[in-house]
């Protein structure tokens, strides 16, 4: 996405125009990110909501030398983190003791899946090891990190993130067989 410094130290004076025209500009790909966190497209569509509000209220805070997309997606999972520790559904993180070093990477390797089919077989996946999944696979966050943010060891981030891989390919193996 090309970025326009001058649309954003509008949007940074509080032009209206100039924050439509970033929300327009960058809504789409901000709402793909909160649907990996959260299914249900309302709730993912609040969370957009509320992150445009806090990128909208932070706009002075943010430094030209930030890549402004990256800046926004990082305040977008924050606030799909945040909906997922206030929901009634509580995250409920469970130590999965099978050998999560031994999961291959590699079974998805020559397959070509739409975008539609991948947030399909994500949805699928329990809340927990969802956003376990999401943080690494997604945004690039380490177990300690993931541990951190989301209050829980980091063998339990590891155990979530096999555990995602598992049934993943569970849900692949399942959809090659019926197509």
């Amino acid at each position: 996405m090309q970025i326009d410094h001058r649309l954003i130290e509008k949007a940074q004076r509080n032009d209206r125009l100039a924050q439509k025209q970033l929300y327009d500009q960058y809504a789409p790909a901000l709402l793909s990110v909160c649907r990996l966190y959260i299914n249900d497209l309302q709730f993912a569509e609040d969370a957009l909501l509320k992150a445009f509000f806090k990128i909208f209220t932070n706009l002075s805070k943010y430094e030209e030398q930030e890549h402004f997309y990256a800046w926004m997606r990082r305040i977008a999972v924050n606030e799909c983190i945040d909906f997922l520790k206030s929901k009634a559904q509580k995250l409920s993180f469970a130590d999965w003791s099978d050998t999560y070093d031994t999961i291959d990477d590699v079974y998805l390797e020559n397959e070509t899946f739409s975008e539609s089919e991948i947030q399909s077989f994500v949805d699928q996946l329990p809340t927990a090891c969802r956003t376990v999944f999401n943080l690494y696979v997604f945004e690039d966050y380490s177990h300690k990190q993931i541990a951190e943010e989301l209050s829980i060891s980091e063998g339990t981030s590891k155990s979530q993130l096999a555990y995602a891989k598992k049934l993943l390919q569970q849900h692949v193996t399942t959809y090659k067989k019926r197509a």
